[in-house]
């Protein structure tokens, strides 16, 4: 759990705790008013604390996707180069053309660094009639492979900035919880004063 998420933890229990203790004296009108007012912030919360399982839930999936797109991809790139490197060997003009630095770099470089000399490798063997044709029956698995990848990382960025813009809301959560205690505080100190109950009588509300 996040620094940021166990403010908010002990921010939802303090106004847990005090909506409770509000709520102790059902016979109390004015306490229980109180609760009632109180209670939507603790809704909010757990509404915002179910929406961040589902959110986080959808970012570990988009991440266990980018990496088997990445696995899918990296065994479509080597079934190709092995192919070429059978072809026509490493040093031969046309794996410079596909493979600018080798291929076993390429390969280790993750996902995203991929994608582009996938890109480049597929308009190759679209572009030159005259590649073997043990090359481009690689074509339509670099394809998918590259739609897998593209897919996986934008579902990511996506899932990762629905988480960001989640904690804002969190954030903004804190500042009300905050607000509603202290405006609790208040209202009791004047209840207090009104029914000349010393001030030890407001701090039993409060965690």
């Amino acid at each position: 759990m996040s620094h940021h998420n166990a403010c908010s933890e002990s921010a939802y229990e303090s106004v847990a705790f005090t909506v409770e203790a509000l709520a102790a004296r059902s016979d109390d009108a004015e306490l229980t008013h109180l609760a009632d007012r109180v209670r939507g912030v603790l809704t909010d919360w757990e509404n915002l604390e179910a929406s961040r399982r589902v959110l986080r839930r959808a970012a570990l999936q988009s991440s266990a996707h980018v990496h088997v797109a990445d696995a899918t991809l990296d065994s479509a790139l080597a079934a190709f180069a092995r192919d070429l490197v059978a072809v026509t060997g490493k040093d031969s003009n046309l794996y410079q053309r596909f493979f600018p630095e080798s291929h076993e770099e390429i390969i280790a470089m993750g996902l995203e660094s991929e994608l582009p000399v996938v890109t480049l490798v597929l308009a190759q063997l679209g572009a030159n009639p005259d590649i073997p044709a043990q090359l481009t029956a690689h074509a339509d698995t670099l394809r998918a492979g590259l739609r897998l990848g593209n897919a996986a990382l934008a579902n990511r960025a996506d899932a990762l900035a629905d988480l960001g813009r989640h904690a804002a809301r969190e954030e903004s959560w804190g500042e009300t919880s905050l607000a509603s205690l202290v405006s609790v505080r208040r209202a009791l100190e004047k209840l207090a004063a009104t029914r000349a109950l010393p001030l030890s009588w407001v701090s039993a509300f409060f965690r």
